[in-house]
Order: structure tokens, then sequence, then C-alpha cells
């Protein structure tokens, strides 16, 4: 062969574009400096083919950043496979640093270690296909035949080191976690919201009110990149219950995309707006107060409901709020289902539905008109545009849905309000 064996690997360009990788800026400069910038967009693309199409909800986690997270966890071992695979074929002597953070949080998360292995071997036989697709892609076929008993070595080296990297990390992880304090809180209180164990023990292992209170529960996500440790959420959600007045708080990090948090207080608070610190970069969802132990339980699940709703009506992944349960509850029993969420909206809109700017702006202008209890001059006020906008507006929108807005009410309404939380319609068949 005229070029090493691993060339090839340079001349490896994606196929569409996948956006910005999540890995370090280190990762992807050293790669960048061996391979250059297209095989590590290559690699980019890869890593999010694999978690887009699979579900990998133990691994990824429910936290509004949790895919990304475990995005940026496989996309460091695909690098690292393909700068072995253009160079000396070795595994790194360690996980990669992504990987790694990933692990912590999957330890902190509770999820065995033979998940993990699992979905891991699954992991590595979607990428053996896209590494073992791509040398056929850039090699002749007189050198194919090593270059892929090249390939097919480094991978089988790679799954059986990070397999026992991964067991040896887990295993010291655990160990660390399980003497901590955290483990103790975070284990005593999925056994309250299972509702089992003892009521006062936990209160008193907890030093939090369970009984006697009543409890405002939140659920915290970082809205941009988690970056940042958990200490972040526990010191957001402290600074949110000082601000409404709790009697006594009670944060439990769940990892670094997610924290739990309660509020006590002695009588029924009254409704409070809660104000974020300033500088915050975090999602919260907000319950009503609820009293008792099943209080305890139910605001913690309303909390749940609310960050859902608001991790899928952020319209920028930037935007840091408080959304309450009270103002999104019949949205959160809309989208208990997301699939089948998406299918009535799309089903109900029809070409109104579709994801162009246009469309969005007409499914507002009727929202907003129906609200108004079909009052086109309220509806231009609110709207801030001219009354004949709102009629021509709500004209056009009828074209498209093929009937009157007036027609089926409820189910238009609940729609335009799903349609708001699914922006990008045409995507959701999935």
């Amino acid at each position: 062969m005229g070029e090493h064996i691993g060339a090839w690997a340079k001349r490896l360009r994606p196929a569409v574009d996948a956006g910005e990788p999540t890995c370090t800026r280190e990762t992807v400069r050293r790669a960048t400096d061996q391979v250059g910038d297209l095989p590590v967009a290559w690699a980019v693309g890869v890593a999010a083919d694999i978690v887009q199409g699979n579900a990998f909800p133990d691994l990824a986690g429910v936290g509004l950043k949790g895919p990304q997270v475990l995005r940026s966890a496989i996309e460091s071992i695909v690098i690292s496979t393909l700068l072995a695979i253009e160079a000396d074929g070795h595994p790194p002597a360690q996980l990669p640093p992504e990987a790694e953070a990933h692990l912590v949080d999957l330890v902190h998360r509770r999820v065995p270690l033979d998940l993990l292995l699992t979905h891991q071997r699954r992991i590595h036989s979607q990428l053996a296909d896209h590494f073992m697709g791509g040398c056929r892609s850039q090699v002749t076929v007189p050198d194919l035949a090593a270059s892929l008993e090249h390939v097919s070595h480094v991978l089988f080296e790679f799954a059986d080191t990070f397999a026992t990297m991964t067991a040896e990390s887990y295993t010291a992880e655990n160990e660390r976690f399980l003497r901590s304090t955290a483990a103790a809180r975070y284990e005593t209180v999925l056994t309250l919201l299972a509702g089992e164990g003892s009521a006062a023990a936990a209160s008193r292992q907890l030093a939090y009110p369970l009984t006697n209170a009543y409890h405002i529960g939140l659920v915290l996500h970082p809205a941009t990149s988690p970056s940042h440790t958990a200490d972040h959420l526990d010191k957001v959600a402290r600074s949110l219950l000082r601000g409404i007045g709790a009697d006594a708080h009670l944060v439990v990090s769940v990892d670094r995309t997610e924290a739990w948090a309660w509020g006590a207080f002695k009588a029924r608070p009254p409704r409070e707006e809660p104000l974020l610190p300033g500088g915050s970069d975090v999602m919260v969802g907000m319950a009503s107060p609820h009293r008792g132990v099943q209080g305890f339980r139910r605001t913690h699940e309303e909390a749940l409901d609310a960050a859902r709703v608001g991790a899928l009506g952020m319209p920028s992944t930037a935007d840091a709020s408080v959304v309450r349960y009270d103002e999104v509850r019949l949205l959160s029993l809309l989208i208990a289902d997301p699939d089948k969420a998406a299918r009535f909206v799309r089903d109900e809109l029809g070409a109104l539905g579709s994801s162009a700017g246009s469309a969005q702006v007409l499914r507002r202008t009727v929202r907003v008109y129906l609200d108004c209890h079909g009052s086109p001059q309220e509806a231009a006020k609110e709207l801030q545009v001219a009354k004949n906008t709102v009629i021509y507006r709500v004209k056009r929108a009828e074209e498209l849905l093929g009937r009157s807005v007036r027609d089926s009410q409820l189910e238009l309404h609940a729609a335009l309000r799903l349609a708001e939380l699914f922006p990008d319609l045409d995507d959701t068949a999935h």
C-alpha cells in the first residue's frame, strides 16, 4: 500500500451537517490537529445518528440536557476510535473525559452497570457499522481486505478495553458515592416517592418536615450545556425557595442535568411569583402547594410535568425560566404521550401545522382570536396589528384548515397550544 493502513480515515466526509460538536474544545482541537476538520465533522455526525436513531432512556436520563450529555459521551468515543484507526490502533489509557463525566451521572442516577454495558455493546455494534461503511467508501478494492481487518481489530480492542475501563470506573465511583450523604438522601427520597418507608424516620434523616407542612416542589434543569456542577442547581433551588418564603429546604441532585427540590411551609403559602437569581441559566418546573407526605409526592409529580412542558416550550436553548404547573396543567396532560400529541396536532391542523414561519404566525393569530372569543378587534389589540390583518389571517388559516375556526373549537385550541410546544411539526413524524 502506498500509504499507512489507516490513512483513509482522513478522507472521511460528513453526509449531512450534524451541527456543532458537543465535546470539549480540547477534544475537538486534538482530533482536528491529527485528522482535520471534515473527518471530525464525520465523527460528530455518527454520534448524532446513533443518539437520534435509538432509544437510550436509561443513558440519556430525563434532564433537559440529558440527551446532549449522552451525545457528548458517545461523540468522544467515536473521535477516540477515529484517531486510533488513523494512527497506531491502540485505545486510550483511560475513558475520554466526556465519557467519564457521563458515567458519574449514571452512577448517581443508580443506573446498573450491567444495563450500562448492554447499551455500550449496542452502541459499539452501530459504531462498527459506521466505520466499516466509511472504510469501504474510501479504500480501493486491492487494499480493502487489509483495511477492514485493521478496522475490525481496532474496534474489537476498543470494545474490550472500554468495557473494562467502564466497569472499573463505575465500581470506584459507585463505592465513593455510596459512602456519601448525597447517596443516602437520594435513596431516602426515592423511597418516599415510591410510597414506602417511615415518614418520621425519613424526616429525621433529611432534616426536613414531611407530615405537618405544605410542600412546593421544584425540578431544575440547566437551560444551556451543563458545564456547571450539580452545586449550581442546588444554589438556584435554594435561592428560589428563600424567595417564596419556604421555612425549610430540601434539595437532591440527581446528576449534572437535573435536581429536585422541595420547600416546606407551616401554613398554606400564598401564590408568589418566583424570581430566578441573576445570571441563572436554569429552567425550573414549579408545582402547586400540597400538604403532608402525600402532598410531598404529588407536588414532585407536578413539578416534573411542568418541567417537561417547559422543556418542550422553550423558544431558545439558552432561555432561563420558571414554568408553573397551575399554568400548564392541561398541556401537561396533553403531552403525556408526545408522539400521540404530535400526531393529534398534525391531524387537527393539516397544512396549518407547517413549520414555516408564515404558518406559525397564522396559528398564533387564530389562538389569540379564539382566546378573545372571536373578536377581531380584541385580537388585534393583543397582537398589536390592524383589525383587517387579523381578519385576513383567520381567513387564510381557514383555507389551510379546510373548515371554519369556529368548528370543533376545543380540539382546535388544544392543537394550537400544542403546536407552540412542537414548533418543528414536519420533523416530529419519527
